[in-house]
């Protein structure tokens, strides 16, 4: 006597086995961005390597005429990049705009940083097993990024470098608060770079810096040596701090000095 299962599977109709080209093609559907993540991932792009100039004006309208971009699509990409803090609401000026670098936004960048870097060193596991693994491969596409000074493309795998260690924390907040400070920071260096290719030794010594304390970091963990990273950490996170007052420091102004006896001056009474 046949089965209840039996006689199921003489009456189902088989399934057509799935082909290579349609799994690929159902891959590539998931994968491919929505029309806003494209949108806020060019013009994301744009604000950090300051093609978007801080304070500059920037609004629906503007995302629809020059991003090609939909309304809708439009109204999601600004309300993301008011969520990351990379454009701001300003009332009294009737629209939103880039958000600002100057001094104020700077100094806030630095602290924010130092104190995120500060907590990565306490609290970063030693435990996760791949986590020497994944450094050193974001390390190799960093190498890549700096031998062709793509500056975009530096502060993003830098950033990645960084998130990496802080994913092991665990904690969600922490992990928001890290990754809305870096993306600023990406911005801050993308500045500090274009300041210093004036001096085009001094931007490839310090290129040469940032390669090797991210080194230093990986061995630090590789050895669970906590009292090293944080060392390391801090002092990596104070550099952009150190090379803004370089830049600063430099930028003086000879004496002036007048020779008023070599103008013609007619005197008066």
């Amino acid at each position: 006597m046949k089965t209840d299962n039996t006689r199921r599977s003489g009456t189902a109709r088989p399934r057509r086995a799935t082909t290579v080209s349609e799994r690929a093609e159902k891959e590539a559907t998931r994968a491919k961005p929505s029309q806003t993540d494209a949108a806020l991932d060019l013009i994301r792009s744009k604000i950090i390597d300051l093609s978007l100039q801080p304070g500059s004006r920037i609004d629906e309208p503007l995302l629809i005429k020059k991003f090609k971009l939909g309304r809708t699509p439009a109204r999601e990409a600004m309300s993301r990049l008011v969520a990351e803090g990379l454009v701001n609401i300003v009332p009294n000026r009737g629209g939103t705009y880039v958000r600002g670098l100057g001094f104020q936004e700077i100094g806030e960048v630095v602290a924010a940083q130092q104190l995120a870097e500060s907590i990565l060193a306490q609290l970063c596991r030693f435990e996760d097993t791949t986590l020497v693994g994944d450094l050193e491969a974001i390390q190799e596409r960093y190498v890549r990024e700096v031998e062709q000074r793509a500056y975009l493309g530096i502060t993003s795998v830098n950033e990645e470098f960084h998130l990496r260690m802080h994913r092991t924390i665990g904690n969600s907040f922490f992990f928001e608060f890290a990754q809305s400070t870096h993306r600023q920071v990406r911005r801050l260096l993308v500045l500090i770079y274009k300041m210093e290719e004036t001096e085009q030794n001094l931007l490839d010594g310090q290129f040469e810096m940032n390669l090797d304390e991210h080194r230093q970091i990986i061995e630090a963990i590789r050895n669970r040596d906590r009292a090293r990273l944080k060392e390391l950490l801090p002092a990596h996170a104070r550099q952009a701090q150190q090379r803004l007052l370089r830049l600063l420091s430099s930028k003086t102004i000879e004496p002036l000095s007048l020779d008023l006896r070599s103008l013609s001056l007619t005197e008066t009474a």
